[in-house]
């Protein structure tokens, strides 16, 4: 269920409570960011270019967020950042794993390059960002929360590779909640539904162009006329984003997760988030891939 709009008090923000956000540039990274300053941390916005984040994410320099240069790619990258935060008179009171990568196009024909780059954001970053600040998690007993997804829990065809790097987000989740329980770290999932980010453009873009990848044999075997493929990509984005969640109840979720007392192990946020994932549990699987299909049908 989506978070709730109030926290409980025990797990306020105090002074000196620093968070860092992964893909803290726009989206849901970027307006978390914000919930989070206004109640007190001090955030650092991870990002790849902060001076282009001050320019367009931050343009009002808020009072408590920094962005800081952060590729979850480049281990180079990750290790700086890890000796950037918490910063002098601070403690790592969170870590939250926001970037996303995502592709679309059925498996046999997506570009392998597309699929490592989602497993190297969605996935191996995740898990790299988690390990260079564990040391920090554990003195200040913090959170990480990982943004997963629906398609985390549930597969459907044409961005099966999405899928898999939020299958794998959510076992290294498990596995994390499991070991570092000990020193007092609690790991939290957070599975939204469709959101209204800046994610939907970039992805019916790198799906646009996918004939300059594929070879015109192996498009025609999934896409029959390319044309009416796309018109259709077009049109099941428009709909989807009409029905989208914005970023902020997502962010209401990440805001409870850090600072509740108890806070759940996993978010569902979005009527379809709970929708979809009630109809996986209750569907034999043959059903649900049948429903999936129609779903994405080409």
């Amino acid at each position: 269920m989506d978070g709730p709009r109030t926290t409980a008090g025990r797990g306020e923000a105090t002074p000196g409570r620093a968070v860092l956000i992964t893909g803290g540039a726009g989206g849901i990274g970027a307006v978390t960011a914000r919930a989070l300053a206004r109640k007190g941390f001090h955030v650092f916005a991870g990002v790849r270019d902060p001076e282009r984040a001050a320019r367009e994410a931050f343009p009002d320099a808020p009072e408590g967020i920094e962005p800081i240069p952060l590729d979850v790619t480049l281990p180079e990258s990750v290790e700086r950042a890890a000796k950037t935060v918490p910063g002098p008179g601070r403690r790592l009171a969170g870590l939250v794993n926001a970037a996303t990568a995502e592709y679309h196009g059925p498996l046999e024909i997506l570009p392998m390059d597309f699929v490592r780059h989602e497993l190297e954001v969605n996935y191996l970053g995740a898990l790299a960002v988690t390990r260079a600040l564990a040391p920090a998690l554990r003195a200040a007993r913090g959170r990480v929360v990982n943004i997963s997804s629906i398609n985390g829990l549930c597969v459907f065809p044409s961005i099966g590779a999405s899928c898999a790097s939020k299958y794998a987000l959510e076992a290294a989740s498990d596995a994390l909640r499991m070991e570092l329980g000990r020193w007092g770290v609690r790991v939290v999932l957070i599975n939204p539904g469709a959101v209204d980010t800046p994610l939907w453009p970039r992805t019916l873009r790198a799906f646009e162009a996918l004939p300059a990848r594929v070879g015109d044999d192996l498009l025609r075997l999934y896409y029959p006329s390319w044309e009416r493929s796309v018109s259709r990509a077009r049109a099941d984005q428009a709909r989807m984003l009409r029905l989208a969640s914005p970023p902020s109840r997502v962010s209401r979720a990440v805001v409870h997760a850090l600072t509740a007392a108890r806070p759940r192990t996993r978010y569902l946020v979005g009527r379809d988030a709970r929708a979809i994932a009630l109809v996986r549990r209750l569907l034999p699987t043959r059903a649900f891939d049948a429903l999936a299909l129609h779903t994405f049908r080409e």
